[in-house]
């Protein structure tokens, strides 16, 4: 049963990264280490179909077994979520969400947390 639904998850996820290739506000690559991180615990077939493709395979090969992202990579990941996000902050109105009975979340607050997140992942991993 684990199996299946992490093949589900996996293709979910193959879907979501494609469609980020074709897409500017999605982000493809990380869908696609997704997809193939639940394939490694499911397929070594579709593992090794995502992992060999000749555009995106080995960047998502190099994370996922070594944990390394190229110093370009690094800077085009970081500055282009950072523009992103800023661009995000300054257009959208300061949506909220219930959070608990009277408090609420800045959709904007969130955004922010997400991006600081993703920067401590991606400088996290080694330069190659």
């Amino acid at each position: 049963m684990k199996k299946k639904i992490y093949i589900l998850l996996g293709s979910l996820f193959f879907s979501m990264g494609l469609i980020g290739y074709y897409l500017p506000v999605l982000p493809g690559t990380i869908f696609m280490i997704i997809a193939a991180y639940f394939f490694m615990h499911s397929s070594e077939r579709l593992y090794q179909k995502i992992i060999s493709n000749p555009y995106y395979g080995n960047p998502i090969k190099q994370y996922i077994e070594k944990h390394i992202i190229s110093m370009k990579a690094k800077v085009l990941i970081l500055s282009s979520m950072w523009i992103a996000t800023i661009i995000t902050i300054y257009i959208t109105p300061p949506l909220v969400i219930p959070f608990f009975y009277d408090t609420f979340l800045n959709l904007k607050i969130i955004g922010i947390i997400l991006s600081f997140i993703g920067t401590i992942v991606v400088l996290r991993a080694r330069n190659r």
